[in-house]
């Protein structure tokens, strides 16, 4: 249920909401007017009362019950409030962690294991660390997700949660899901609004010997060196296998996130582009022992979060005299480099795979040697 809100129309007031994907639409205060404080207290009422009986499951779709009388409102609107407490209370010894088991092996067997492993696994190891599990402690929960984790993750973190409980729910398990709505709550910010904050030519270039030099992770040094050298997005590298090279030419056909791979990238079917020299230098001193072209050191694809939480922040952190940037912008840097070159902006586009307006309203870092006249 969304939006339920009592709306001027010509005057009289109008309750418009929607349950299940059913709109609704209807007088909640016969012949009440939105500009009179007593009729749209008395729509509030109704509002109220609708919300309280879709969440206890006693809502009305004839809307008879809903007719109007402000008693008679109350009245209902009091039932609903003692009914959900009621329900919640009966749920209060239910243990989030041991609900969240089940859901796992119910979904086990229509799950990639990527998708287990790291949807159903990695990401969800925080459950052992809450300050409580109880059900009933919901909002404290929530509240931690959001306190303790990015929001990119804590959405999604939450989406599995809500979607845990309302599987509890169809299986008799609990009565309400507490986590219902908990999501559109958090705001996220879209990869194309993130910070454009390139480095230099010099910062770059310390950062690729900053890699080459550590002795924990050199193995990175080449995955880094191309990501500058080419400014394609992180995915797009982690996928790349040595079938996809053909001299010069490199054609990006599938990427690589979150433990899965598929085919396509984000914004197309493939791409193919001409490595530069140093883009091609990398290649050539790589060897040929896996399929992929930047595999883990254990072996398999890279782990994106493994590989920015920890190589990355300890190789930066080792040169404090260079600004902490998350490691997308190596391809903020390129194409930084690439405009300030002289380059077209609508082959810069093409090559990194945007539309030039992308490059020029998002992507186009500054000139950090302006100064002004």
């Amino acid at each position: 249920m969304r939006d339920i809100t009592p709306i001027n129309n010509n005057g009289l007031l109008r309750l418009r909401f929607s349950v299940k994907g059913q709109r609704y639409s209807f007088n909640p205060v016969p012949g009440g007017r939105y500009d009179d404080p007593d009729d749209f207290k008395a729509a509030q009422a109704v509002a109220l009362a609708i919300m309280g009986d879709v969440r206890t499951g006693n809502f009305d779709p004839t809307l008879a019950k809903y007719g109007g009388n402000l008693k008679v409102i109350q009245s209902g609107l009091d039932a609903s409030q003692k009914r959900l407490k009621e329900l919640r209370a009966k749920q209060s010894h239910q243990d989030l962690k041991e609900l969240w088991d089940k859901y796992r092996e119910f979904k086990r067997p229509q799950l990639a294991p990527t998708t287990l492993r790291i949807d159903f696994g990695r990401r969800m190891n925080f459950l052992n660390s809450l300050p409580t599990t109880k059900l009933a402690e919901a909002v404290a929960i929530r509240d931690w997700i959001v306190a303790n984790k990015p929001p990119h993750q804590a959405k999604k973190i939450l989406t599995q949660l809500s979607a845990c409980c309302d599987w509890a729910v169809e299986s008799d398990l609990i009565e309400l899901n507490p986590f219902a709505g908990a999501v559109r709550r958090i705001k996220t910010v879209t990869d194309d609004d993130a910070e454009i904050n390139p480095f230099t030519t010099e910062e770059r270039d310390r950062i690729i010997n900053g890699f080459e030099a550590n002795r924990y992770y050199a193995h990175y040094a080449p995955l880094v060196k191309f990501l500058f050298f080419t400014g394609c997005r992180p995915s797009e590298a982690l996928g790349l296998e040595w079938r996809d090279v053909r001299g010069q030419k490199l054609t990006f056909r599938r990427s690589y996130a979150e433990g899965t791979l598929k085919g396509g990238l984000k914004n197309q079917k493939q791409r193919t582009i001409t490595l530069s020299e140093k883009a091609q230098a990398v290649l050539e001193g790589l060897p040929r022992q896996s399929e992929i072209i930047f595999p883990a050191p254990e072996g398999g694809r890279i782990d994106w979060h493994n590989f920015a939480n920890r190589a990355w922040r300890a190789v930066l952190e080792s040169l404090p005299e260079i600004e902490y940037r998350n490691p997308k912008q190596t391809r903020h840097t390129f194409i930084t480099e690439q405009i300030l070159g002289g380059q077209n902006p609508s082959d810069v586009a093409k090559y990194c795979g945007n539309k030039s307006v992308t490059i020029y309203r998002r992507y186009l870092g500054g000139n950090r040697d302006f100064r002004p006249g």
